[in-house]
């Protein structure tokens, strides 16, 4: 019996269009219904997770939100957020001061904003893709999981450029960083080894690193919703598409990669469902709830009146 279902965000539950489809909303909707709570688990704040909490009604049925990566939880229902670990300054000074000489663009993100050095090498594409935005001065330059330029102002307004790591200042989430897939793809295997026994790096999508606290993520969040809800493994699915994701996968005794999903992370997973494009999760949760109603009804029809 699955009580609960655990959903990355960008690549797993929203489209292409950046949108929840209408099948994949209805269904999940009808699992709520059956008293299955819903889990939002992003790299994401809850900033910008709300709005689809809100379109899911998890405010009404009640649900969760893993935010970002693993380092804090939300309350959807009550509105009540916990902080679990952030990082100060000092302790990443010396990660985003290698990463500043490199050619990737690390992001050090705060609850709503973030500081952000742009790489030289890139500002050539950046100008090229931001020319269609230049009525706007205030368009920000920064990079995005999918591509060299995105506006991530509706849930980070705070943007400070800096040119040197000893501009950061505050409690820190996490450093998200970009670059294109080759060169990110050698940075991983670099960063694990000279930071790796410091932090917890996470492959999100081919072209964005993550860096969190030493031993946070998604699915120690995750495990920590399930012992407070009693929920067994067995009772837990999770969906994703990214290398963060595979620790819900660890936690939750059942998973599915999408099929837009890294081989490296299928592999880690139960089964493969339909790509994020193809309501793959509606398709599964729809399977799930069938069986369900089955038992249930079976399980009824056996009582004795």
């Amino acid at each position: 019996m699955i009580k609960a279902i655990v959903m990355d965000m960008d690549g797993t539950l929203l489209n292409s269009k950046n949108q929840i489809s209408e099948k994949t909303r209805q269904v999940l909707l009808e699992a709520q219904q059956q008293g299955i709570t819903l889990i939002l688990a992003s790299g994401r704040s809850y900033t910008r997770l709300l709005k689809y909490a809100r379109e899911l009604e998890m405010d009404r049925y009640g649900g969760w939100l893993i935010e970002v990566d693993g380092v804090a939880l939300y309350d959807v229902k009550n509105a009540r957020r916990r902080k679990l670990r952030t990082m100060n300054a000092g302790e990443i000074r010396e990660v985003y001061d290698w990463l500043i000489h490199t050619s990737a663009e690390p992001q050090a993100v705060f609850d709503d904003g973030m500081f952000v050095h742009l790489p030289e090498q890139a500002m050539p594409v950046k100008e090229k893709l931001r020319a269609p935005h230049a009525a706007d001065p205030d368009y920000p330059w920064t990079a995005g999981p999918w591509g060299w330029l995105q506006d991530m102002r509706d849930g980070y307004p705070k943007i400070t450029y800096v040119k040197t790591a000893d501009e950061l200042h505050g409690d820190i989430n996490k450093i998200q960083i970009m670059n294109d897939e080759k060169p990110l793809a050698a940075l991983f295997e670099d960063l694990q080894k000279e930071f790796g026994t410091q932090f917890s790096i996470y492959r999100t999508t081919p072209t964005q690193l993550e860096i969190l606290p030493l031993g946070y993520s998604k699915g120690k969040a995750l495990e920590m919703l399930m012992e407070e809800n009693g929920w067994k493994p067995e009772e837990v699915l999770a969906f994703g598409d990214g290398e963060n994701d595979v620790p819900l996968f660890e936690a939750a005794g059942h998973s599915c990669a999408m099929g837009n999903a890294r081989d490296y992370v299928q592999v880690k997973a139960e089964k493969v469902c339909g790509s994020h494009d193809e309501d793959g999760i509606a398709e599964v949760v729809e399977e799930v709830l069938k069986k369900q109603k089955k038992e249930e009804g079976i399980s009824h029809s056996g009582q004795s009146v």
